[in-house]
């Protein structure tokens, strides 16, 4: 199986992968187009809306440039994925016109190999037009086959990557996102919820009793973050923030269904384990309103009891037994807040 990050039906060209070195790829279709002595070759990924150019050698016309789009009913590209791995010759000429897309016209041979995702899933195929032939020497895809190998050893590459990422953005103890990975994904999903006018919240979960073993404790988060994802819809996102907190992003229609999420997870904590008890807080947003996630995170943590204790015992041991000049308070550097926009953004 692909990583859940990775859509095989996403044009590689929609974002910078830097496992993915298209210019290496173009470089290598001018290998074969000058070994082949060919009119063009390039590369054809299956994407949602069809068949997309992804890159290509230079060439006199436009019709195969780099983000090209061919309809998904081309039935030569549905041809070409479906061959067999070391690759088809097709003599155009030979082909009812039905079957050839109008850019293809002229076009007396079409040399091509599949390329597969490393799951096996079809990526796309790997084309040469009008290769040079002779009678001694009839052409033949064998050449293509380095070509095939590198392209496929990227894109192993780009699933391994982003396993690895996956693996660091999540919380060995519960499965759930990390703090790190609450940090990347949850910025883009917010910008889309407000796209789309989505009211947004963030909630805040922590046991009130840390004061356990510590593998009771972990046994305690794993329930808790079980319920947590349990409780939320899928466009939502929960992390086990730190040592003791959870986080949730969700999407709502008004403030009063913050307050029933709590109340459910709430209930089914007490379900599991009466023992058990909970603090929670959250803050609401509107779909216009323009604040960014890192004190939107401050807002709904600043409500946590264990917040309010901690700010209140800090500020016991710091109360000043003397007063003190103007001039050496404005000189003390502020604490630093616990999470700053720009660890966020």
């Amino acid at each position: 199986m692909l990583p859940e990050t990775v859509d095989p039906k996403v044009s590689l060209l929609e974002n910078e992968h830097p496992q993915i070195n298209l210019v290496r790829w173009m470089h290598q279709c001018e290998l074969i187009k000058r070994y082949y002595q060919a009119q063009v070759v390039f590369v054809v990924q299956q994407v949602s809306d069809g068949f997309e150019v992804i890159v290509s050698s230079i060439n006199n016309t436009r019709k195969f440039d780099s983000g090209v789009l061919f309809p998904p009913e081309t039935k030569l590209f549905n041809r070409l994925i479906a061959s067999p791995p070391e690759g088809i010759s097709v003599e155009l000429g030979k082909t009812t016109t039905d079957q050839i897309p109008d850019d293809f016209h002229g076009t007396s041979n079409l040399l091509s190999r599949p390329l597969f995702w490393p799951d096996g899933s079809i990526f796309g195929c790997l084309c040469v037009l009008n290769a040079s032939t002779s009678d001694d020497q009839p052409i033949s895809p064998f050449m293509l086959e380095p070509f095939q190998i590198l392209l496929q050893q990227e894109l192993t590459l780009l699933c391994q990557s982003h396993r690895i990422e996956s693996l660091s953005m999540r919380d060995r103890n519960t499965g759930m996102l990390n703090h790190y990975g609450f940090i990347m994904m949850a910025p883009r999903q917010l910008n889309l919820g407000r796209r789309f006018g989505a009211h947004a919240g963030i909630l805040f979960f922590e046991l009130t009793n840390q004061q356990q073993p510590k593998d009771v404790l972990e046994s305690q988060h794993r329930m808790l973050g079980s319920i947590i994802q349990d409780t939320i819809r899928t466009a939502d996102i929960a992390a086990h923030f730190n040592e003791t907190q959870f986080v949730v992003l969700v999407f709502i229609d008004s403030e009063v269904d913050l307050q029933h999420i709590l109340k459910r997870v709430d209930k089914q904590v007490s379900r599991q384990n009466e023992r058990i008890t909970i603090d929670s807080s959250y803050s609401f947003f509107s779909p216009d309103s323009s604040a960014k996630l890192a004190p939107m995170i401050e807002q709904a943590r600043t409500k946590l009891k264990s917040y309010e204790q901690g700010s209140a015992s800090s500020n016991e041991v710091n109360q000043p037994q003397h007063a003190v000049p103007a001039q050496a308070i404005d000189s003390v550097s502020p604490i630093e807040p616990p999470i700053t926009p720009e660890k966020l953004e």
